[in-house]
């Protein structure tokens, strides 16, 4: 269990050692954790009062794969996720795990429903496949959406778990902004207001949200009209981060280039989910133009138990990490 313990604790620091080494853009500025011990006055004097993003890391438990989870602030990175064995080796050689939704734990829940986005290779291919049973099920809940490639509907709980433990190709199907206030109480006690939250400004939570679905996950440049705490549940997320006036630029040039103008990224709207506005931002964002000298842009991971403060207007945008169950949750709070 120990050698599990230190393999994967290498494994994690190698990949945060590779993005610091590789990545295009500086690093967001760092505190040591857990989460729910961080000083209050801390944590405005460099993060809430100067607007600045801040990455606060879990400590050494530093995945969910490790037997001994108990240290995080939030029990559903404890209880909604469980790991196996996979057939993959990591960069040491050891065997690879794989991050996987608790069935046991989880099964009392499976009628909830909640509001999913599934992006679709085409709109004819759901991405599963010769997974006829399956196809059919996800063609079910997005025949209001037909001729499309991004498609949001409302499903139970129990449609993620089953795609979850379908073979591969698995779909990309992903619990997007599930308000946390409407999940079942029991699993609402598991994702608790970060101390931070209540007391760093006025005590006001304008909107709390789960994430979770199958990678790769992607989210669009966009902002938020609110400080945003995002906590990591299960594997990890790669963040892009840009200033206000940086991140509004590089938006406008994409908008400019595909000829669209509008809405201002405030919210994920369905035109950056798809087509040539998502390509767009992609490229702006993630491709090979984006060097280290552009000013104004930073970059992390996010693993289980590590919190991420991005302040209001700033742009940014996630990609998962790795090949299991991704899970977080945010708060967006005055």
């Amino acid at each position: 269990m120990l050698r599990v313990r230190i393999a994967l604790t290498r494994s994690i620091h190698s990949s945060r050692r590779f993005y610091g080494s590789q990545n295009a853009l500086p690093a967001v500025a760092t505190i040591a954790g857990p989460l729910d011990l961080i000083d209050v006055a801390e944590f405005r004097a460099k993060a809430f009062t100067p607007e600045n993003p801040l990455l606060i890391t879990a400590g050494e438990r530093r995945s969910v794969e490790e037997a001994d989870l108990s240290a995080y602030s939030i029990p559903a990175a404890d209880k909604w996720f469980v790991s196996r064995a996979s057939s993959s080796t990591g960069a040491g050689g050891e065997q690879g795990r794989e991050v996987l939704l608790s069935k046991e734990y989880l099964a009392p829940f499976a009628d909830t429903i909640l509001p999913y986005e599934l992006i679709t290779p085409s709109a004819e291919n759901v991405g599963v496949g010769d997974n006829k049973e399956l196809s059919n099920i996800l063609k079910h809940y997005i025949q209001d959406s037909e001729g499309t490639t991004f498609h949001r509907f409302s499903a139970p709980f129990s449609l993620l778990q089953l795609c979850s433990q379908a073979p591969s190709p698995r779909p990309a199907l992903y619990i997007a902004q599930a308000q946390l206030i409407d999940l079942p109480l029991a699993l609402r006690a598991d994702v608790p207001t970060p101390h931070l939250v209540l007391q760093a400004g006025k005590g006001d939570v304008y909107d709390a949200n789960l994430w979770m679905g199958i990678p790769p996950t992607y989210t669009p440049l966009h902002k938020d009209p609110n400080p945003n705490l995002f906590l990591q549940l299960a594997s990890q997320k790669r963040v892009r981060l840009f200033e206000p006036s940086t991140g509004a630029g590089i938006f406008r040039h994409v908008q400019k280039s595909i000829g669209r103008a509008g809405h201002g990224g405030a919210i994920r709207g369905n035109e950056m989910m798809e087509g040539l506005e998502r390509r767009g931002l992609h490229d702006a964002v993630w491709g090979k133009g984006m060097d280290n000298e552009t000013s104004g842009g930073y970059e992390t991971i996010v693993g289980p138990g590590d919190a991420l403060f991005i302040p209001k207007g700033w742009w940014h945008s996630f990609m998962s990490v790795g090949n299991g169950m991704n899970g977080s949750a945010n708060w967006w709070f005055r």
